[in-house]
């Protein structure tokens, strides 16, 4: 039975077919509860009876043994057997396909097969309840859809759109956006006090302060059955929001109405840090709504980095419920992308990966495990520089080589064998990842060239979406030598890696025959110069590499002037990704500088930035040298500012990520110092968060008087103007060191005295 907006369903009945997008599904009770927006914009709320399949492999007893168990517990029934392609052979086998009789005791199944059962091999048992939906009817999330009830009980949709269609009629959405108001992080004032409470919705801004805690749910109930909204945006709603909210309505007995349906919460403050690619990480506990979205857009990547349009691309592609999709990473996308694709081929996936590492002698190791190519930069200031870039290198070489876990290692094509490691690379079947990414890659470059030819809001649109691909792209390479992942092994990643360095050894021994100079290189970009060459010069070159490589290469742009930066540390070595360059056609592209650090003060950003927009203008080299004394006036401008006291105090906060927690910290470093004035107050900052803090007195010999953090800061506070000062002009120093101009030069030109020795902030 079809019903309206809020209410739960009713019993099954005749209902006539309904028409609209596929809003959202999850498990319920013996069902799938889904959620559908209609032409009208009114939500409507389904059950849908399913039991989705899993498969047992093993030997007549083993089998035997295994049902017998699922029985005994009442989770899973026999189906009856049948056959399946098995990964790594690509043979098909024999199976016992079983169902699970009620989605929600999934978890329930996994903790009983979690027991090692000699001779039994499980497949398919923990995936994605939302994936094997949208698999098993035939539909995707955002899906222009009709449904109606089968005679069976179950629905039946009929998908008026594909997911790679590249055009999507968007669903009806009214949007709201809460934010509540406390320290800058928004996770209340120290006290943990929600002071305030600002609601948005279409142009309309309503603010209910802070007073009785009934009468501010009240009214935000009242406002959310009158607005109906489908989506609730948030800032820090995850971590702070939506569990202060709660907490107040079981406080004040007042039921607080952000779900559509009534669900029973368990309320968790603390989330989970990690360590990941050399960072600390925090994620925290995950709010969403039952029969609306509840996007966090400071607790999601894709939110951040690609927003709604990137989000919902790749929900759509991946078959990823939107919530939770906003609050994974973008290994979460291209593992369902695979999963989908082994689905629908009938490909059975493995609940636990048992495929081991070959062994390799010390040699091999070595020989195999170089990464990607890297040429350091050769240091200084040049004009009239080429930089082209490989589009997706390391994607575009596994779709080229068929590289993928099954594929690598094959005994059948012995001549297909990697450079360097030697390992052969299977011609005769496409593999999983292989199928997985050509479409991805193929949409995106359509996608790319549908943003080229648009303009305004279409242009940004299509952009955002086609940077939501890209990040699954620059991920698949990672999970290919991930240890848990899915469809991961080592040797798949090391080939793609061997070929890189092959792909880009052909690239410069190309630019060099033409006469080009390599003035650096790293993994799947080029930056070259030759004497006179113009545009077409550079992408004829990139027709020859395409052609010798078979991967497409295209030109970036060609400098003004560029500067190849040295290392921090070591003034005489370059590093890659640390230059400043202005194109010829106008516009900037920085790497490694202050600029791009997320721990630079606002007010040195700014000022570096002001320098940076005198020097774009430059022509060549010679033209650089020249804007100096012009960049020295901006910088001094600033330095004035600093040292006058004319700069607020907010516009100098020092950003931070905590790597432990506060009572971890041994020594007195700013960061430690900030944690812990957080911690006393009552707002611990857990370790991948971010701290934000003020320099207060550098040099004090109370430790506590060197920093504040941010949401601390009383109104009379003061900073260490001559700390900020040293930050001011090692930004300075970065630009002017390629016209050889020395920090103790620019001391000088401001009439400072000579640079205190420093401690890391």
């Amino acid at each position: 039975m079809l019903s309206g907006s809020s209410p739960p369903a009713a019993a099954v009945g005749s209902s006539p077919p309904l028409t609209g997008w596929f809003f959202d599904c999850y498990p319920g009770s013996g069902c799938m509860v889904v959620w559908l927006v209609d032409e009208q914009g009114r939500s409507h709320r389904l059950e849908d009876p399913f039991r989705p399949p899993f498969y047992l492999r093993g030997g007549r007893e083993a089998l035997r043994a295994g049902v017998r168990e699922l029985a005994r517990a009442k989770v899973a029934e026999p189906v009856g057997m049948t056959r399946r392609q098995e990964f790594w052979s690509g043979e098909a086998v024999a199976v016992l396909q079983c169902r699970l009789l009620d989605p929600e005791r999934q978890p329930a199944l996994l903790r009983l097969l979690s027991v090692p059962r000699p001779g039994l091999t499980l497949y398919d048992c923990d995936l994605p309840l939302p994936l094997l939906y949208y698999h098993t009817r035939g539909i995707f999330p955002l899906a222009p859809c009709t449904v109606a009830r089968s005679e069976g009980g179950t629905l039946a949709f009929t998908a008026h759109a594909s997911p790679w269609d590249l055009t999507h009629r968007e669903l009806p959405l009214i949007r709201m956006e809460l934010e509540g108001q406390g320290d800058e992080r928004g996770r209340g004032s120290p006290f943990g006090r929600l002071r305030r409470l600002e609601i948005r919705w279409e142009g309309r801004t309503l603010v209910l302060e802070e007073g009785d805690p009934a009468t501010l749910l009240t009214a935000l109930n009242r406002i959310l059955d009158e607005v109906d909204p489908h989506v609730i945006v948030t800032r820090h709603g995850d971590s702070y929001l939506l569990p202060v909210l709660l907490t107040l309505a079981r406080q004040a007995g007042v039921p607080l109405r952000l779900d559509r349906e009534v669900v029973q919460r368990a309320l968790s403050r603390r989330g989970r840090s990690f360590f990941s690619y050399g960072r600390v990480l925090y994620m925290a506990p995950a709010m969403p709504l039952f029969g609306r979205w509840h996007l966090d857009a400071r607790n999601s990547f894709f939110l951040s980095e690609t927003g709604l349009a990137g989000l919902l691309e790749l929900s759509r592609l991946a078959k990823v419920p939107v919530q939770k999709l906003a609050r994974t990473s973008p290994g979460t996308a291209i593992t369902h992308l695979q999963l989908e694709r082994a689905l629908s081929e009938g490909i059975l996936v493995p609940w636990k990966k048992g495929e081991p590492e070959r062994w390799k002698t010390a040699w091999e190791l070595l020989v195999a495990d170089k990464g990607g190519l890297v040429y350091e930069p050769l240091l200084g200031l040049y004009e009239g520089v080429g930089e082209i870039d490989f589009a997706s290198m390391y994607p575009s070489l596994m779709v080229h080589h068929n590289i993928s876990p099954e594929t690598v290692g094959c005994a059948c094509c012995p001549e297909a064998a990697t450079p360097e490691i030697g390992i052969s690379t299977c011609r005769k079947r496409e593999g999983l990842v292989t199928k997985t990414l050509r479409p991805i890659l193929a949409r995106r470059a359509r996608l790319k060239g549908l943003r080229d030819s648009a303009a305004g809001e279409a242009r940004d649109l299509l952009d955002a979406r086609q940077n939501a691909l890209k990040w699954i792209l620059v991920c698949c390479f990672g999970y290919l030598g991930y240890r848990n992942a899915r469809f991961g092994r080592i040797e798949a990643h090391e080939a793609v890696t061997a070929h890189s360095r092959e792909t880009l050894l052909s690239a410069m021994a190309l630019a060099e025959a033409r006469g080009f100079k390599i003035l650096h290189a790293i993994v799947d970009s080029l930056w070259l110069q030759k004497l006179g060459a113009s545009e077409a010069d550079y992408t004829a070159l990139c027709a020859a590499i395409r052609e010798a490589t078979g991967i497409s290469i295209a030109l970036e742009g060609v400098y003004n002037w560029i500067a190849f930066l040295p290392s921090r540390t070591h003034p005489g070595v370059g590093v890659p990704n640390r230059f400043v360059g202005a194109f010829r056609g106008g516009g900037l592209k920085i790497r490694g500088i202050e600029q791009r650090r997320s721990d630079t003060p606002a007010f040195v950003r700014e000022a570096q930035e002001a320098m940076l927009q005198i020097l774009v203008r430059a022509d060549g080299a010679a033209g650089f040298r020249a804007a100096v004394p012009a960049v020295l006036e901006v910088l001094a401008e600033a330095a004035a500012r600093l040292r006058e006291g004319r700069v607020p105090v907010e516009a100098l906060t020092i950003t931070k990520t905590v790597s432990q927690e506060a009572e971890k910290y041994q020594t007195n470093s700013l960061v430690a110092l900030a944690s812990r004035q957080m911690a006393a107050a009552g707002v611990p900052v857990h370790p991948g968060e971010q701290v934000h803090y003020v320099i207060t007195g550098f040099d004090k010999q109370n430790a506590g008087e060197r920093v504040r953090a941010l949401p601390l800061l009383t109104p009379d506070a003061t900073y260490d103007a001559a700390k900020y000062l040293e930050m001011l002009l090692e930004a300075a120093a970065t630009l002017l060191q390629p016209a050889s101009v020395t920090p103790a030069a620019i001391r000088q030109a401001l009439g400072l005295p000579a640079a205190r020795p420093g401690r890391r902030r």
